[in-house]
């Protein structure tokens, strides 16, 4: 009995982190749910999309804008084969568990791969995005600097505007 409440116990957890993470990597900005450091590590750096959508207030040359595309493409194929295998995986580890004679040395081996995978494709995405960094001049890293202070600054102030002088509201009374 205490065998089969520990494998259901081992099975929820799986299945639990795995929808966890399932809905947290499916883009490229799959770091940004995954850890302070690493959060702010992409805070600091810039995805693809947002500098592509500012190519022509940061100044990106057309050679840039064609390194930038090839290199978002490339994450993103790599995310979507990785992502294959951690499915996959996921699914064989599930079977794994629902058979009669449960082989406990696999299952670990399961779950360190699938950890494996998904520390890889992290590293990934830092790297890729480190990637993007190099493509930029250090004045197109100012004015993308100052682009993100103004945009904080709006939205706080927007945010301000929004809230009014309603009661309850930030410790507004």
């Amino acid at each position: 009995m205490k065998k089969l409440t520990v494998l259901i116990l081992v099975f929820v957890l799986v299945l639990a982190s795995g929808a966890f993470l399932q809905g947290v990597m499916r883009s490229p900005d799959m770091l940004r749910h995954m850890g302070f450091g690493l959060h702010m590590a992409e805070r600091n750096l810039f995805p693809c999309v947002i500098l592509l959508q500012m190519k022509d207030e940061i100044g990106l040359t057309k050679e840039q804008v064609d390194k930038i595309e090839k290199i978002q493409g490339t994450i993103q194929e790599n995310s979507i084969k990785r992502q294959a295998d951690i499915k996959i995986l996921e699914l064989k580890l599930i079977n794994s568990l629902q058979a009669d004679k449960v082989d406990r040395v696999q299952i670990e081996k399961s779950i360190r791969e699938i950890s494996k995978l998904r520390t890889d494709m992290q590293i990934e995405h830092i790297n890729h995005l480190l990637n993007i960094r190099d493509v930029l001049t250090p004045d197109q890293v100012k004015k993308i600097e100052e682009l993100k202070k103004n945009f904080r600054s709006n939205r706080m102030e927007n945010r301000r505007d929004w809230l009014g002088d309603r009661p309850g509201r930030c410790g507004r009374r």
